[in-house]
Order: C-alpha cells, then structure tokens, then sequence
C-alpha cells in the first residue's frame, strides 16, 4: 500500500490520494489499538501500519498522539441508537443495552469501545473529554427512559452507565463466565428488571405523553393482561 493518503483506483488509470478515507483509516485503527491496549502502550507507528499509511500523515491530520486520541473519542461510536435508532421508553432502552453489552457486540474493536474511556492518559484535557463523554452516556440514558432530568434521575442514568463500563471491563480483564459469553437475549430480562428498577418514575409522577421524545413505558405493565372484574 503506497506510504501517502490512502488511494483509490480511478475509472481512467491514475491513482488519487483520498484524504478523507486517510482519517477515517487511522481513527479505525487508533480507536481499535486504545481499546484494546491503552493510551501508553499504543504507538503512532503501529497506528499507521494498522491503517496501511505514512506515519506522518497522522501528524499533518491529527498532529501528535494526543490529538489522535481525542479524535479517537469524538468519533468513537453512539453508545445508544445507531442502525436501529435512539430507543424510546424504558422496554427500548433495556433491548438497546442488551445488544451493547452482549459477547461479540463490537467486532470491530475487538473489546467494548467504552473500555478506551477507562484509559488514562496522563493529559488533562483528554481526561476531560472522558468524562465529558462518559456524561453524554447518562445524558443518552436518561432521555431514552423518559425519566424528568433532575439530580436524583442523573445519578440513577450514570448508576445504569457504571453497569455497563463494569460489564465491559469484567469480560476484558477477567472473562468471567456465564457473563463473559451473554447474548442479547440472556441479558434482556436482567436488564429489564435493573432498568425498571433504576429508572421507574416513582408513585405520584406522571408518564410523558405518548409521542414526546421521552416517551417511557412500563416494562410490566406493557406485558400483564388488564385484571378483569369478578363474573367477566
């Protein structure tokens, strides 16, 4: 693979440098080698091998590990949504998590990719978009359940967010079994149940209306028959 941009054949022979391909190359491969490996033991010369170009090109684009890094974690993947869109109500959000969390979730990566959140770099500001990003999660978990914003609603989202890095970091560093090799279906009911119990809102408080993007429906109710009345 030539050293420059990476390249693509055009229609008439000659190639041509595809600087945006380049980008997109070398945050694939930083973001793979940071999960998988950390901040200190990913090397600038290894990313560039990864994604098949010139190790200056991650200067002239990035200019130095520390800017790869934080491009790292401003592309890295939507926690919730994606291809099968931002969930709506508590029932969605149990079923999004439970395909985020499961074995095999994030191929791409080889791990999680909120693992390379964990990863400490040494640098303020990068610490800074860390936390700034584990936050957008619990922003994103508590807009999905329907839950009103307030302290204690915030503190149950980043409890549900914590659930999720600890299950990530279990697999990774531990592989402990039968959680280690979930699925999406193993982990629904679970999760339904930690969902239901985090994010309820309490007696009293009235649901969001249907059709407001913080719809939330009740994980139980959504599955009982209505009671019926003696001699019906």
């Amino acid at each position: 693979m030539s050293s420059d941009d990476v390249t693509d054949q055009a229609a008439d022979g000659p190639r041509r440098r595809d600087a945006s391909a380049t980008r997109r190359a070398l945050l694939l491969a930083a973001r793979t080698r940071f999960t998988r490996l950390g901040y200190d033991r990913t090397t600038l010369r290894d990313v560039a091998a990864d994604a098949g170009v010139n190790l200056a090109l991650i200067k002239r684009y990035f200019g130095s590990k520390e800017g790869l890094f934080k491009a790292a974690l401003a592309s890295t993947p939507r926690f919730l949504g994606g291809e099968s869109g931002f969930p709506r109500g508590r029932a969605a959000l149990a079923e999004a998590l439970s395909r985020q969390l499961a074995a095999g979730a994030w191929t791409e990566f080889g791990e999680h990719p909120v693992l390379m959140l964990l990863r400490d770099s040494g640098d303020e500001q990068v610490a800074e978009l860390r936390r700034r990003a584990l936050a957008e999660f619990g922003r994103q978990v508590l807009e999905a359940s329907g839950a009103a914003p307030g302290p204690d609603a915030e503190l149950r989202a980043e409890l549900l967010v914590a659930l999720g890095v600890g299950v990530a970091v279990v697999r990774s560093a531990v592989g402990l079994r039968p959680l280690a090799d979930a699925t999406p279906e193993d982990l629904l009911g679970p999760l339904r149940d930690v969902v239901e119990g985090l994010l309820r809102p309490p007696p009293g408080q009235p649901l969001p209306r249907a059709g407001h993007s913080g719809q939330a429906e009740s994980l139980t109710t959504s599955t009982k028959s209505p009671r019926r009345k003696p001699g019906t």
